[in-house]
């Protein structure tokens, strides 16, 4: 082995060597937040089962700070908002808990309950759109690439070898990926329509007939209502609710469902 040789296997060592210490660096790393957001979780449900409410949220929030959110995190901040009587953080933690596990039975009737409480109006939500409630947009949208690639796959390997795949049998499970993939995107377009939708999270909202901090306000709009969010002009945004009541709010006051 010449002297080139060999000093280019061992800078293919080194480099080995570095990508698998950096590797293991990230993995421990990762284990270790895994565990302290483990923790955190813990002692939020433990002030939560205390009825130190404040204190709960604080660890929920520390947890979406540098972990990211999940469906049963939502949750629970949300029911530790709904005991504090803050309308307007608890129907927008349900909801958001709700798009990442939209088939979750408890959280649908957590939010029913408290938009009871506070006197609002659950959307109604027709029994042929349950069927598109069992999982999420992302899990949907996996499965629209799924089905496409499979059907595509398909129908190449007929091109191939035409003689290979009986008819009936090739019709059958073309079909029945086409269909799949038709549910699925029209699940994901319904699914869709949500990304627009806020949640009044301020009391004494009032809806403004223009953009400016001088317009006539007539009318206000609960705090905890779900609405529309149609457009934006500088710090207000325009809001249309369920009931037929729109205008213009300041945006501090709606939050999105879906965060960017």
């Amino acid at each position: 082995m010449t002297f080139k040789k060999l000093q280019n296997k061992k800078i293919m060592l080194l480099i080995t060597a570095v990508t698998m210490l950096t590797l293991l660096i990230s993995a421990l790393s990762l284990n270790a937040r895994a565990g302290e957001h483990e923790d955190l979780f813990a002692l939020g449900n433990q002030a939560y089962a205390a009825g130190k409410f404040n204190e709960a949220i604080s660890h929920y929030k520390e947890i979406i700070k540098t972990g990211g959110v999940s469906a049963s995190l939502l949750y629970n901040m949300a029911n530790a908002y709904y005991h504090k009587k803050d309308a307007g953080q608890a129907i927008l933690n349900y909801k958001r808990a709700l798009f990442l596990d939209p088939g979750n039975a408890d959280i649908q009737a957590n939010l029913r309950i408290a938009q009871k409480d506070f006197g609002l109006i659950p959307e109604p939500v027709p029994v042929w759109q349950k069927f598109f409630n069992i999982m999420n947009m992302n899990r949907w949208t996996w499965i629209i690439s799924a089905a496409f690639a499979l059907f595509s796959l398909f129908f190449l390997l007929r091109g191939i070898i035409p003689v290979g795949i009986p008819p009936t049998p090739f019709r059958a499970i073309a079909g029945t990926l086409l269909i799949l993939f038709v549910i699925s995107t029209a699940t994901v377009t319904l699914q869709y329509k949500k990304l627009d939708l806020g949640v009044v999270t301020q009391a004494d909202t009032r809806l403004h007939v223009s953009p400016f901090d001088a317009a006539s306000s007539p009318t206000g709009i609960k705090n905890g209502t779900v609405v529309k969010i149609t457009k934006t002009y500088g710090n207000y945004v325009f809001i249309e609710e369920p009931e037929g009541k729109s205008g213009w709010v300041q945006r501090k006051a709606v939050e999105p469902i879906v965060t960017p």
